[in-house]
């Protein structure tokens, strides 16, 4: 019987510690119970997540930049619809003035102050003074129609 030398117990220089028998290893290169390649991500797959992610950082960023076009754009359409609110307030604004400062409104407005023109007798109706009556149309009555009876009503339409 001849001395072997024992076998090493510690870290072996291509793996995990090795326990005496056990110097089998899987076809892989990966020694028995320990790290399968099933358990981690390879490089594609990272590559591929990363990809996956700018992909969708980018397509939010755009999205958030269309949103902000848009909302200004309906922003933009709204102030242009005022605009041309205020604008055309502007030019009725200018009429009334140009009115106003014509001679035929100048006299309505002085006959309504009592200024009229010589041999006018300015008037004016009292307070409290009441309503006068109102003029009817040809040939309509302003008297109520006398009450009729429902029955009266469909004898009048059925027969005249």
């Amino acid at each position: 019987m001849t001395a072997q030398p024992p076998e090493p117990t510690g870290p072996s220089p291509d793996g995990p510690p090795r326990r005496k028998g056990s110097g089998h290893r899987w076809p892989s290169g990966a020694p028995r119970g320990g790290p399968s390649r099933t358990g981690r991500l390879s490089r594609r797959s990272l590559v591929l997540s990363g990809a996956l992610l700018a992909v969708v950082w980018l397509v939010l960023v755009f999205g958030s930049a269309l949103a902000d076009v848009d909302a200004a754009h309906r922003r933009a359409e709204q102030t242009r619809a005022d605009n041309a609110a205020l604008q055309e307030r502007l030019e009725q604004g200018r009429a009334e003035i140009e009115l106003m400062q014509t001679d035929e409104f100048l006299r309505q407005q002085a006959r309504a102050y009592g200024m009229g023109e010589r041999g006018e007798r300015a008037f004016a109706l009292e307070a409290g003074t009441p309503l006068m009556e109102p003029i009817p149309p040809l040939g309509i009555s302003l008297e109520p129609p006398a009450a009729r009876s429902p029955l009266e009503e469909w004898f009048l339409l059925l027969f005249g």
